[in-house]
């Protein structure tokens, strides 16, 4: 349909229910059995300290280069691809990335548990990276890139590519683990959270599609192109020898996104 006649939505599909499946509910009840099992053993900080030794062993590079793929200002670079091609992700994207700020903010707010560096004796541990001591519950790297692990894993797409990317999910998750700034507890509840983000994202794209307006997805391809120069050029993510990686993903992103986007501009033209 031509973007600038499109029509109200319609009334949302039959399968926008989410069903009741391991790749849809699976993450999240692993993750509320696990943090159940650690709070009634009390095992949190003993675990933190072997899986933080035992990792160290991977050495800074591989688990800082993990580490940034978390990071909110790069993942939202993979709306990019969507803007002109698929506008129903596009906006799910969007409304799952809201959900998942108010858990992440809302629950470091609500708890301000303390991070291993303010907890354990300096040296006790590995830590890459900045330091930091505060707002720990739940892990923000984690949260994101399990909004893209569960955006991902609910669509119609192989197995293969959802392991591929819950495996992603899982080792930048242990990342803060091996950085030193977030407990098992913390990665759990932003998998958690993150998961359930998306899955709240996606149900509510499917039923509210006010996102699929044509002005609204314009707006959309302006503010994240910006932010892609702006991660390009001048974010600083805290990781020494990470900006390659950085500028690598940013720039894929937007080159992908400009044959959708030039025709999410041209006046006579169709979504793909």
């Amino acid at each position: 349909m031509d973007l600038e006649t499109k029509p109200a939505a319609p009334s949302p599909p039959a399968t926008a229910a989410l069903p009741f499946t391991a790749w849809t509910w699976g993450v999240p009840l692993f993750a509320l059995s696990a943090i159940a099992l650690l709070l009634a053993t009390g095992g949190n900080v003993a675990l933190f300290e072997w899986l933080n030794r035992f990792m160290a062993q991977a050495g800074d590079t591989w688990w800082s280069h993990l580490t940034v793929l978390g990071d909110t200002s790069l993942a939202l670079m993979f709306l990019l691809p969507l803007l002109g091609r698929r506008p129903d992700l596009a906006w799910q994207f969007v409304l799952a990335a809201v959900f998942a700020s108010f858990w992440s903010h809302g629950m470091k707010a609500l708890f301000s548990s303390l991070r291993p560096p303010a907890v354990l004796p300096e040296g006790s541990f590995h830590l890459i990276g900045p330091m930091f001591e505060h707002n720990s519950f739940p892990s923000g790297h984690t949260t994101t890139i399990f909004v893209l692990a569960g955006l991902v894993c609910v669509q119609q797409l192989s197995d293969r590519l959802k392991l591929l990317m819950l495996l992603l999910a899982l080792l930048v998750g242990l990342s803060r683990i091996a950085c030193g700034v977030h407990w098992p507890l913390d990665v759990l509840g932003g998998m958690f959270g993150g998961w359930l983000s998306a899955l709240a994202g996606v149900w509510l794209g499917r039923r509210w599609q006010a996102g699929l307006n044509i002005g609204f997805q314009r707006v959309l391809a302006v503010l994240f192109t910006l932010l892609a120069f702006w991660v390009v050029l001048y974010y600083d993510n805290g990781f020494p020898g990470t900006w390659w990686l950085q500028f690598a993903v940013s720039a894929a992103c937007l080159g992908w996104s400009l044959k959708g986007q030039y025709r999410l501009f041209n006046l006579g033209s169709r979504w793909i």
